[in-house]
């Protein structure tokens, strides 16, 4: 709510002008965390796997980490809850939400494994 600026001067959330988002929310972030979990699922093994909930409330935990969650998440979500209102700040927020998935959702590199040269591939001519 406070990348969308639905904050009062308080710190506190508005509920009667939150109401419309937070309807939304859960589906909207059942969506993005299914993107993300599958993405990381391309760089695990089998058994460390992922496979995630549907979001049914803002209260339930969600199946990616606390940094993708603040980050990604918030960015991505904001994006779709201002398609409609602000197109400026839809595009600024899914830039960003891109920007940081790219960064996130890079491969780490693995250590090289060290074979046995069987063949005898060190030729030379």
């Amino acid at each position: 709510m406070a990348l969308i600026d639905e904050i009062l001067g308080s710190g506190a959330i508005d509920p009667d002008t939150t109401q419309e988002y937070r309807a939304k929310a859960p589906m909207i972030l059942t969506t993005l965390q299914n993107e993300l979990v599958g993405i990381d699922n391309r760089y695990r093994k089998e058994e460390e796997r992922v496979y995630p909930v549907e979001i049914e409330s803002l209260e339930q935990p969600l199946q990616v980490d606390s940094i993708k969650a603040t980050t990604l998440l918030a960015y991505g979500l904001a994006a779709h809850l201002m398609l409609d209102e602000d197109t400026n700040k839809a595009s600024f927020f899914q830039q960003r939400y891109e920007e940081l998935r790219a960064v996130f959702l890079k491969p780490i590199p693995q250590k090289p494994i060290k074979r046995e040269d069987v063949y005898d591939a060190n030729l030379n001519y």
